[in-house]
């Protein structure tokens, strides 16, 4: 059996890579709507409804970098930039991972005594999330 080493797991806006993330997390959702009735023998039963997905990520703060910043995305989300294409995966040009339109929902910055500071953010997706 494959495995994939967490720390290559990365998120890309367009090609450009999120810079110093520590984390990222792939959410998937579907909405299961109740379908029980009188029929179902006591027990509940679902249709599939919506889907949705997003993704979540956590790094340490730095202004600068080849990529995309925490101050970049702050940004993105001040100006109302519209989707872009993100990826999660190994690298922009993997040939595995996840991919579709999103956009950068939050963005937060952390800064502790005598601590790195910190930012996270999410992004929520805007159609399909499609397998590379």
């Amino acid at each position: 059996m494959a495995k994939v080493n967490g720390t290559l797991m990365t998120v890309y806006s367009g090609t450009d890579l999120v810079l110093h993330t520590t984390s990222c997390t792939l959410n998937l959702e579907q909405n299961l709507y109740d379908t029980t009735d009188k029929g179902s023998g006591g027990w509940a039963e679902h249709g599939n409804g919506l889907r949705s997905w997003s993704i979540d990520f956590d790094g340490m703060y730095d202004a600068t970098g080849t990529g995309l910043t925490a101050d970049e995305i702050i940004a993105l989300i001040v100006g109302r930039t519209a989707d872009s294409t993100i990826k999660f995966g190994t690298s922009a040009s993997a040939a595995t991972g996840w991919t579709g339109e999103g956009t950068f929902n939050t963005a937060s910055l952390t800064a502790d005594l005598e601590d790195s500071a910190k930012f996270s953010g999410s992004i929520t997706g805007n159609a399909a999330l499609a397998a590379i």
